[in-house]
């Protein structure tokens, strides 16, 4: 008449500590991706930022200070500011001529930047978002096209022949 015998209900308890154990382990793979996207996000901003100071220095005449945290790109008494904001995959966009708003945000699938403006949609940043914010700041538009090479001292520069035509019939 003694009480339950020992061993009663440890083949459940059993099973719920492997439950346990296997939240457990999910939420340690889980803790351990957000570190690896935060880090992979960190070291993606690090480039933009190195590449915002060359795209400034390759503009010739533009001003260009840059830091670990910041990118400033002054031109004609103007200026545009791309500023590291939180964790690791936002960049602060201020200039002048411009709305208050707007920020870089990194796209996890495109493994892209994005222009995101304080209205309207987000434009890829290296597609169409760059040349509007130049455009809006600086009132600058690039030439179409490529912009042709200089010819070498004493060539002419001639056009290429034409290619062979097709017709189509209908």
């Amino acid at each position: 008449m003694g009480g339950e015998p020992e061993g009663r209900g440890l083949g459940l308890a059993r099973r719920l500590r492997a439950s346990i154990e296997d939240r457990l382990a999910a939420r340690r793979r889980a803790e351990e991706d957000q570190r690896q996207r935060v880090e992979r996000a960190r070291l993606a901003r690090a480039r933009l930022l190195v590449d915002l100071a060359a795209f400034g220095r390759a503009l010739g005449p533009a001003q260009v200070t840059a830091t670990e945290d910041l990118v400033v790109i002054r031109y004609d008494g103007h200026s545009l500011r791309f500023e590291a904001e939180g964790e690791a995959d936002s960049v602060v966009v201020k200039g002048d001529r411009l709305a208050e708003g707007y920020r870089l945000q990194l796209n996890d699938e495109l493994g892209r930047w994005a222009l995101h403006p304080s209205l309207g949609s987000p434009r890829l940043l290296f597609d169409a978002g760059l040349e509007d914010l130049v455009v809006r700041v600086f009132g600058l538009r690039a030439v179409a096209g490529p912009v042709p090479a200089e010819p070498a001292p004493g060539r002419e520069e001639t056009s290429p022949a034409p290619g062979p035509t097709r017709s189509r019939q209908l």
